[in-house]
């Protein structure tokens, strides 16, 4: 089955990639799913201000 992902490139700052490796690393995840949950929250968090 293929992946229905789709790929994305973002720039962010030396330390800002150092801190998301480091939580990955800690919480045994990868730095993707992260960015994922991240987008998620604040997605959800945009919706719920315009309420």
């Amino acid at each position: 089955m293929a992946r229905q992902d789709t790929q994305v490139a973002v720039r962010i700052p030396p330390e800002l990639h150092k801190q998301l490796k480091e939580k990955a690393v800690n919480e045994e995840r990868s730095m993707s799913y992260l960015i994922n949950k991240a987008v998620e929250q604040f997605l959800k968090q945009q919706e719920s201000a315009k309420a």
